[in-house]
């Protein structure tokens, strides 16, 4: 089943909200579990009042002892709820020196559980840097979900870290862009491909530009739980933006994603 990584560069935050937004709206044969990876800590034990444990270090720890990874989740996995759906989560704890620590062991010896054959992993990893612990975690992802916005900064920084971006991931890169940008994403998309092809002698083809996000503060915050999820929470223009993501990116995930969800419109037929 699909990994997707979940990162930003620079001055970009929304990563939580944005894997917690996937998992919250994605099928249900998806059977999502969101992993917080970030390493400088994570933000999901505050935000929806969770245990300090079971975190990302208990998932390194039982990833070692365990060949089955369904064994695994079902240990170290909190509830988070978005009104009827629940979602699984490993939050990592508030200090990054633990996640920091327990990286290492997921993506090595630990790594099944990031490529779990029974659902589909969204790992938040926060921001991206040079030497950050989560490049091989972005080796492993079937997609790598690049935050940004369509500002003349962001664009510059999205563009170097192309190269590194473009040779960390096996899978694909897709640039997701924000609210607040003043370009559209068509010519985002041409500034960074002119620079893949031109400056690093590669397919421009490689990466996606999507977006933009609608400015939804009131979907924002039922994922940030700071307010409770109405009636009609899917309808969202937030949350309809993370379900029609599903779609764009299905493309990119393993075959048997699609057939997966095929199946699942045979059963709801």
């Amino acid at each position: 089943m699909p990994l997707v990584a979940v990162t930003y560069v620079k001055g970009r935050p929304g990563a939580t909200t944005t894997a917690l937004g996937l998992a919250a709206v994605a099928r249900e044969w998806a059977r999502p579990v969101v992993i917080e990876c970030d390493p400088a800590g994570g933000d999901l034990v505050r935000r929806h009042e969770l245990a300090a444990v079971p975190s990302v270090v208990d998932l390194a720890a039982a990833a070692r002892g365990t060949a089955d990874p369904r064994e695994v989740f079902a240990a170290v996995t909190q509830p988070v709820t978005v009104r009827e759906v629940t979602v699984p989560v490993v939050p990592a704890p508030a200090g990054g020196a633990q996640t920091r620590a327990a990286l290492p062991e997921l993506t090595g010896g630990g790594r099944a559980v990031l490529t779990a054959p029974d659902r589909v992993v969204v790992a938040d990893c926060g921001r991206l840097g040079p030497g950050s612990p989560v490049w091989p975690l972005l080796r492993l992802a079937d997609v790598v979900l690049v935050l940004g916005r369509a500002t003349a900064a962001d664009v510059a920084h999205l563009r170097e870290h192309l190269g590194d971006l473009v040779d960390a991931g096996a899978g694909r890169l897709v640039v997701l862009l924000g609210a607040g940008g003043v370009y559209p994403a068509a010519e985002v998309a041409d500034v960074l491909s002119a620079h893949i092809e031109q400056e690093l002698a590669r397919d421009p083809r490689v990466v996606t530009v999507l977006g933009p996000l609608p400015d939804d503060q009131r979907a924002a915050s039922v994922l940030g739980g700071s307010l409770i999820a109405g009636r009609w929470w899917r309808r969202l223009p937030l949350m309809a933006a993370y379900a029609q993501l599903w779609d764009d990116l299905m493309p990119y995930l393993p075959a048997v994603t699609p057939q997966l969800a095929d199946e699942d419109v045979e059963e709801a037929s």
